[in-house]
């Protein structure tokens, strides 16, 4: 049985600890500000819509930024390309010119310097027994590709670590969702096997290496011997933690040694309050036992794991239709269990067509804290491809998220990035090419 919401099945000592009593976001309308702390001061904030962008192509799908927050950097996988666009003014972002790398690029991520962007690009071209991929790194200063480094494989997600020593690629070499397996259409397993490439980012681009992971074969993965890498984030510690969709399993790599430390089952929600039938009608009544299958990882300030639960393989219905806070030894710490579906629904965006299918599908999400010192503030942000709409949660503590804003976004929001120091929430969305802006407001009265 997955925790009721909002009742941790058990309180674990923090890695890291939240600064902030007051729990105050130091942004106003966009702007850093450190308002002197006082007791008397009230505080209100929201995520207010700034802009929606149509970028100059198909398809804007993950997003990056540059570390002052002023240029964004999305894939463009229907036109092989990396687009940038200037974000200097967010109610009036401007596209600022496209780099060509072919393939299909599935993910971006940029140096902490601000020197390059990290662009893997899919080079399969439909051959699943013969997946292919590299990365591409661009210099942002001159929009060229100064190196490309082959994959061994299709790369679907990349991540760096906070001090830029080491980054982390998940190969998911992906199913052909035609093959018959086991008389299921798309079924596992399907070779090659995917894996994890660790790279060592020391030195010029010229100097960087990559070493394969392997990650077949981990305790708590549904078919060991594919495990289809799919997202991955990286710590402070250098740590990546992956999720294995299709696997409905985590596993975690330190990235200095190439090593893996541990994996372990996502496991199921058993709910009775999901919605299962495409017929016109919301009603959350219905009883749901499914394997999360996570697609979106992303790290706590307190060294746990926020997964958006997507679902893919399995039969519908599928997926956790929620997100989860694990420990790093996987035991569930939350559980959104129908609550984010139900506010989806009270805001009216639920999607009923895809009820019989995955449901609203979680599929991105983003930790981020704005402000500091005593004015920080953790957010987690949880986006609905199906439901066009980001849920945005306060975490001043990992155990008890608590939901202030369902915010629309263009269709289908793959990619989801905070831009603290502007106080901005980026969305890309896949279906319509866009980019919603939103800005963090505060209103501070004593």
């Amino acid at each position: 049985m997955s925790p009721t919401p909002g009742s941790p099945t058990r309180r674990t000592p923090r890695r890291a600890a939240l600064v902030g009593a007051l729990a105050l976001v130091p942004v106003v309308t966009g702007t850093a500000f450190a308002p002197a702390a006082s007791a008397h001061l009230h505080v209100t904030r929201q995520f207010t819509p700034t802009a929606t962008f149509a970028v100059d192509g198909e398809v804007a799908e993950i997003l990056a930024v540059t570390p002052d927050g002023r240029t964004v950097l999305y894939t463009d996988s229907a036109r092989g390309e990396l687009g940038l666009v200037d974000l200097t003014d967010p109610s009036a972002p401007e596209q600022a010119g496209t780099v060509v790398v072919g393939g299909e690029p599935t993910s971006v991520t940029t140096t902490p310097d601000g020197r390059f962007a990290l662009v893997v690009v899919d080079t399969t071209d439909g051959e699943f027994a013969s997946p292919s991929g590299r990365l591409d790194v661009v210099d942002l200063a001159t929009a060229t590709v100064v190196r490309s480094l082959d994959l061994g494989g299709q790369p679907d997600s990349i991540a760096i670590a906070p001090d830029g020593a080491t980054a982390a690629v998940a190969i998911e070499n992906q199913r052909d969702e035609e093959l018959v397996v086991d008389g299921v259409e798309g079924g596992l397993p399907q070779s090659p096997a995917g894996f994890v490439v660790a790279l060592d980012l020391a030195g010029d681009p010229a100097d960087w290496t990559g070493t394969p992971v392997e990650v077949a074969g981990l305790p708590g993965l549904a078919f060991p011997e594919d495990p289809e890498p799919e997202f991955v984030d990286v710590d402070a510690h250098g740590v990546a933690a992956v999720t294995l969709q299709e696997n409905n399993a985590v596993v975690l790599v330190d990235l200095a040694s190439a090593s893996v430390l541990t994996s372990f089952s996502a496991g199921e929600v058993d709910r009775s309050d999901a919605d299962l039938h495409d017929d016109g009608e919301v009603d959350l009544s219905e009883e749901l036992t499914a394997p999360r299958e996570p697609d979106g990882v992303q790290w706590t300030a307190d060294g746990n794991l926020v997964t958006a639960d997507e679902g893919d393989l399995a039969e519908e219905p599928s997926g956790g239709r929620g997100w989860t806070v694990f420990s790093p030894e996987g035991e569930v710490l939350w559980a959104a269990g129908g609550s984010a579906e139900r506010a989806l629904a009270d805001a009216g965006r639920y999607p009923d067509d895809r009820s019989d299918d995955k449901g609203a599908e979680f599929e991105g999400t983003e930790v981020a804290t704005f402000g500091w010192g005593p004015f920080a503030q953790q957010y987690a942000f949880i986006g609905s491809e199906r439901g066009n709409a980001v849920l945005a949660y306060t975490l001043d503590d990992d155990l008890s998220p608590r939901l202030q804003q369902v915010l629309p976004t263009g269709t289908a929001p793959e990619g989801v990035l905070a831009v603290p120091s502007r106080g901005l929430l980026l969305t890309s969305n896949e279906d319509d090419g866009t980019i919603s802006v939103f800005t963090l407001e505060t209103c501070l009265s004593s």
